[in-house]
């Protein structure tokens, strides 16, 4: 296994498509509208549907698991 070294960077790409954020939804159980119905995203803040932040976040986990 490769050493971490101070101020190394590395850097992933995704788009994250229909397929990841239902699959998401059905591991998680987060059927949250915001990520889901698209008229009810609509209405929020957002204006549009948004992808679940831990799914978001998930991808350090690639980032250090696969790069570093």
């Amino acid at each position: 296994m490769k050493k971490i070294k101070i101020n190394q960077k590395e850097s992933f790409s995704k788009t994250i498509t229909e397929y990841d954020i239902s699959n998401f939804a059905g591991i998680t159980g987060d059927f949250n509208p915001l990520h889901i119905d698209e008229i009810a995203a609509e209405k929020s803040i957002f204006k549009q549907r948004i992808a679940h932040g831990m799914l978001a976040a998930s991808f350090i986990s690639t980032v250090i698991g696969m790069y570093l």
